[in-house]
This record gives C-alpha cells, structure tokens and sequence, in this order.
C-alpha cells in the first residue's frame, strides 16, 4: 500500500509548468545608433529605459536605431522554452513635444512579433501598433497573443515620424521590452512518467499477489 500512495504521490507533485516572467538573457539588433557606446539592444531587457516602472527620460538608457535607418528587428534571447501570453513594451519617450515633436516621433508605430523555438524558423505571433509617448512618464503598453518560444523577434516596420519630419525620420527607438507566459519544467514531465510508471507496476503486482 506505502508504494502505492508514492506512485500517486509523484503524479500528483508533477506539474506541467509554471507562471513566469519571461526575462530575457539577451537582446541582439539588426542595427544600433553607432555613437558613444550607448542605445545599445541590452537597454531593452536590463531596465536602464524605465524609472518606477514608468519611463525614464534618459534617451541614452534607451536604444535606437542607426542614423538613416527607421526600421530594425530585434531578437531577444529567452534563455527557456516558454509558453507566452503577453509583451509588455515602453516605447521611445524623449522629448517634450510642445519642443520636440520631432524626437517623440521616434517612437515605435507599426510592429511585429514572431516566436521560434530554435532561433531559425520564426512565426508571427502578433502585429499591431503602439500608441505615441507624450516625453511624461507613462506604463508599459501590454498586447496579448500566445504561442510557444524560446526566441522572440520584434520587427519594426515605421515610426511616428516618417514623411513628417525629414531630419528626424532617421532613428526609431524603444525604451524597455518585456514577455511574460509560463516555463514548462522537464523535470516535471519525467516525474508525471514515472509515476504513471510506478502506479502500472504497483497495479500489475498487487493483481499478480491476489492471483495467487
């Protein structure tokens, strides 16, 4: 009987996963503002972008695009398997727009999102738009969509600013991007096996005994 309460015992403990903060181990740009070692990719997953929890207003904590380029993807870097549920992005927020209604137009407009699990074949998981930043401090925007990965791409297709602003149209940024699903745990799975495993057998030798 005492193998038998351990077999349903490792059925019941094993779990198919767990709700987590999809934090990730890096983030790598097609193309990055090339000027003082800053508006690097990693500002968008270390936090350096935001105060609070709200934006910050430090545009060099942000990243950026190239000069001349409005466009770029993002590969962000899971470090796991997860299975997501939702983006949370804080789009590009420098600038007071009363003066600088150019810069704000920066910001990230039309975007995409696309989900791989082996960081070659990648499909869409979501696209849409992010409303315009006001250079306040503002929340993060949240779009949901579910799909498993354990690499995420974000494609930039347009900013506020092209067609508006010549001299600003060259850069597209983004403060702070952040996933959040849940991680499936192997270790989980081999337990859920094996107490299956080990409730047949518990089964089959408590038959083979009243047989006798």
């Amino acid at each position: 009987m005492s193998y038998l309460r351990l077999a349903i015992a490792a059925v019941v403990v094993a779990a198919p996963s767990s709700a987590a903060v999809a934090t990730p181990v890096s983030a790598v740009a097609t193309n990055t503002f090339p000027f003082w070692g800053e508006y690097r990719a990693e500002n968008l997953i270390n936090g350096s972008g935001l105060t609070d929890g709200l934006h910050s207003n430090s545009y060099p904590a942000m990243w950026m695009t190239d000069l001349g380029v409005n466009t770029a993807s993002i590969t962000f870097v899971l470090g796991a398997r997860y299975t997501l549920t939702s983006a949370t992005i804080w789009n590009y927020n420098f600038g007071n727009p009363a003066e600088f209604q150019s810069t704000i137009l920066r910001g990230v407009k039309d975007f995409k999102l696309f989900g791989s699990t082996n960081g070659v074949d990648y499909s869409e998981l979501f696209g849409g738009t992010l409303g315009l930043g006001t250079g306040q401090p503002l929340a993060g925007q949240t779009v949901s969509f579910a799909g498993a990965a354990r690499f995420i791409r974000l494609d930039i297709v347009n900013n506020y600013g092209q067609g508006t602003y010549a001299e600003r149209d060259w850069n597209t940024g983004l403060s702070e991007v952040r996933f959040a699903g849940a991680v499936p745990e192997p270790m989980t799975w081999a337990m859920l096996v094996a107490g299956f495993g080990l409730t047949g057998a518990v089964m089959r030798r408590r038959t083979a005994v009243l047989a006798v």
